[in-house]
């Protein structure tokens, strides 16, 4: 799990409506949360510590100790892991079927090759060359199997989950919540958030919905054109970004988001994509995939009817039509 936001890449952040909530770094990044019960901040954030150090444990890629580490190591053979990382596969699965691949959990070795083999606060710029492979394979995930308490990672292969591993906390962290306190609650990690609520009722401690404020990156939030206000009742939202979180290897600059295709960072005309989903690692998935596809995002999106805001490196905004009808949308303040 790619797990460091360092420069915050792509922010995600919850307006403060009234003096409660809870804020913490966990997986390297920043968590915010919030429930209808301001009482409940210190159990809750108690909670959420718990199950994020758990989702660390297991599913890092930066920690030599964690079950999705050791599965690497064991490439080709049948390895127990936590129920947690099952759950976190099983989703990453997902994203690479939804996508025909683009997707790709299987990008770890790539990754580390490139130079991305610590959290990003620990990288370092270097002239060393990266050994690099001509051509990616593009179908290693569909050899990937799971089995009740474990997992077998295809010989050759070495996972990365951080194209929904984020999402899929803050999802944990929010349905945990719902299940142990019976209150709604909304869920930050990283930018990746996700809206629960109790027996089906829309959460919604101010009103109607959760205030959400989305962007390309820190920086960002003091251009009024680029950040977005909106209203979230449900689900959840997750917003891609490849202008922060950048390095640089054997002379060549690379940003965390991986193509497949080309076994290279993904370079078109955006700098941030944003989609919601009912998931946080759905939303997760889908906007990863809008900066692997470029160009032709907007064209997948529209088909499927995915809520998606598009933002270009010039600065310009482009939103699907299912963005304008799925959103209560301000002007950014």
């Amino acid at each position: 799990m790619r797990s460091d936001d360092a420069a915050r890449s792509a922010v995600t952040t919850l307006p403060p409506v009234v003096e409660s909530g809870v804020s913490f770094r966990a997986l390297g990044t920043y968590v915010e949360l919030r429930v209808a019960d301001a009482g409940l901040d210190d159990e809750v954030g108690a909670l959420a510590r718990d199950v994020l150090a758990e989702v660390d444990a297991t599913c890092s890629r930066f920690r030599d100790d964690s079950d999705l580490m050791h599965a690497n190591r064991r490439a080709g053979r049948w390895t127990a892991v936590s129920e947690v990382l099952i759950g976190m596969l099983r989703a990453a699965l997902w994203a690479a079927r939804e996508t025909d691949g683009l997707v790709d959990p299987c990008l770890g070795d790539l990754l580390v090759a490139a130079g991305y083999d610590r959290t990003f606060a620990r990288l370092r710029p270097t002239s060393d060359p990266a050994v690099l492979p001509r051509r990616h394979d593009t179908d290693a995930w569909r050899r990937v199997e799971i089995e009740p308490g474990r997992i077998r990672v295809p010989h050759g292969c070495s996972l990365d989950l951080g194209a929904v591993g984020k999402g899929y906390a803050a999802d944990l962290v929010a349905l945990t919540i719902v299940e142990r306190y019976a209150v709604p609650a909304i869920v930050s990690v990283g930018g990746d958030v996700r809206v629960a609520a109790v027996g089906g009722i829309p959460a919604g401690a101010f009103g109607p919905a959760w205030p959400v404020r989305i962007a390309p990156d820190r920086a960002s939030l003091d251009n009024p054109a680029l950040p977005a206000d909106l209203w979230l009742t449900s689900g959840a939202i997750a917003t891609s970004s490849m202008t922060a979180r950048r390095w640089v290897r054997g002379g060549t600059e690379w940003h965390h988001v991986i193509d497949p295709r080309t076994a290279r960072s993904t370079a078109g005309p955006w700098c941030s994509v944003s989609a919601l989903a009912p998931s946080a690692a759905a939303a997760n998935a889908y906007a990863t995939l809008g900066l692997v596809l470029g160009a032709a995002a907007l064209p997948w999106y529209s088909v499927r009817g995915i809520p998606a805001r598009l933002v270009g490196h010039g600065g310009d905004v482009v939103t699907t039509e299912a963005w304008a009808s799925s959103t209560q949308e301000e002007d950014a303040c």
